[in-house]
């Protein structure tokens, strides 16, 4: 990944490095040349497992432990660089079903975070994840970051506030961030065995076991799904363009895609490139999920493009079959 050859000899931290997208940074990184510092709660549901890290790679230092530990942030710190700040809870339903902790982590820690990184190592650049749920249901599509932010869920309200304090400490406290919002992510290293972390791992892992895929709803509302590798030459190019000053502290960016397909055609695709046979049917909504459904959704990413230079480069199919590929070679993640 050529955006992020800039990073060798650099320190990076990378929180929540244990899951699918911070490991993914974490390696990327650390095969770049930089000096790799990963810090995760490792917290069970969120799917994070130290498997994830590549054994090959020995410039990973692994931390068990909370961005929310003063006691932690200050030393690991030290001389950083760059901040990916990935951590963070993503299911939309079980922030509903466990609010405050959803608060806790998305928000309280996110606060307590910033504030380490104010007091011990202001000088780092910082990208933030967010989600394209704090915009709640389009009232047009591609959303681009001119449209109204109105989450359906405790999830999307908790990361807007997330980004409002990542915005804050860059326009009032000078630290350099950028926050990203991403759409369904979806690549090697994403658990197949946690629920709650999106419609396409439950997908592969049944296209994978043979077993029957049910889609809520009709299957006709439409998503862009991003390759994993495509969010990290992202990550990357953000905190780049912040650092040289050519973006503005406490900018908020959308990703997206040009494939725009329907729940059904992605099903459809994912079983026909697996080999199984998986049987698709639609069924109606679970009354809970229904009231937070925000229906088909795709991003506009020309701030990306412009900012950013970027634009994704792994098209769907490719990415389903690399996905596949790698879920076969390392079977336990099934």
């Amino acid at each position: 990944m050529g955006s992020l050859n800039s990073f060798a000899g650099t320190t990076c931290l990378v929180t929540g490095g244990l899951g699918f997208i911070g490991s993914n940074m974490a390696n990327s990184l650390a095969a770049a040349g930089a000096h790799v510092r990963v810090l995760d709660a490792l917290i069970s549901q969120h799917g994070g497992d130290e498997r994830n890290i590549d054994p090959n790679l020995g410039s990973v230092e692994v931390v068990l432990g909370n961005i929310a530990d003063e006691k932690i942030t200050k030393k690991i710190l030290v001389d950083v660089d760059y901040i990916f700040n990935i951590a963070g809870q993503v299911s939309h339903h079980e922030s509903m079903i466990d609010p405050l902790r959803d608060t806790d982590i998305n928000v309280t820690s996110q606060l307590k975070f910033l504030e380490s990184i104010r007091q011990y190592r202001s000088s780092a650049v910082v990208v933030h994840t967010s989600t394209r749920q704090v915009y709640g249901k389009p009232q047009y599509l591609p959303v681009d970051e001119q449209h109204p932010t109105v989450p359906r869920d405790i999830n999307g309200v908790n990361k807007l506030a997330g980004e409002n304090y990542h915005r804050l400490y860059g326009t009032v406290h000078g630290v350099r961030t950028v926050s990203l919002r991403l759409s369904n992510v979806f690549g090697p290293g994403q658990s197949l065995q946690k629920t709650g972390l999106g419609f396409l791992p439950v997908f592969i892992a049944r296209a994978l076991r043979g077993q029957p895929i049910e889609v809520f709803g009709d299957g006709v509302q439409q998503r862009d799904c991003l390759y994993v590798s495509d969010v990290v030459d992202a990550l990357g190019k953000a905190v780049q363009q912040v650092a040289s000053g050519l973006i503005n502290a406490g900018e908020v960016i959308n990703l997206g895609h040009t494939e725009v397909l329907s729940l059904l055609e992605i099903a459809k695709l994912v079983v026909s490139r697996s080999g199984q046979g998986s049987t698709i049917s639609c069924i109606p909504w679970p009354e809970e999920l229904a009231r937070i459904d925000i229906g088909g959704f795709s991003g506009d990413y020309a701030k990306a493009h412009r900012l950013l230079n970027w634009t994704p480069q792994v098209a769907f199919a490719d990415g389903v079959e690399q996905a596949l590929d790698f879920y076969r070679r390392y079977s336990w993640y099934l």
